[in-house]
């Protein structure tokens, strides 16, 4: 896969830690073939994937996503502040 460049929604199920880890961080992904829809904001250093899910989004307002990309880019509350 190439940095910079989406494609449609992947099903991340599948797919190998290290490919789940290339990702470019607001890929749209799904789980499960018919899963939910999520955007991929990256891997923890404890190889957590990162997924701000659609459904989980909703009235939360853009600090949520933050904070979850700085969780996925190894920065704690403590850090940012």
């Amino acid at each position: 896969m190439n940095r910079g460049q989406y494609v449609a929604a992947l099903d991340v199920w599948p797919l190998p830690s290290r490919a789940r880890a290339a990702l470019q961080p607001g890929q749209w992904v799904t789980a499960g073939p018919n899963g939910p829809r999520g955007q991929y904001l990256g891997q923890a250093a404890g190889g957590s994937d990162v997924v701000a899910w659609a459904d989980n989004r909703k009235g939360r307002g853009p600090g949520y996503v933050r904070a979850l990309r700085a969780y996925a880019k190894g920065h704690t509350a403590a850090q940012r502040a």
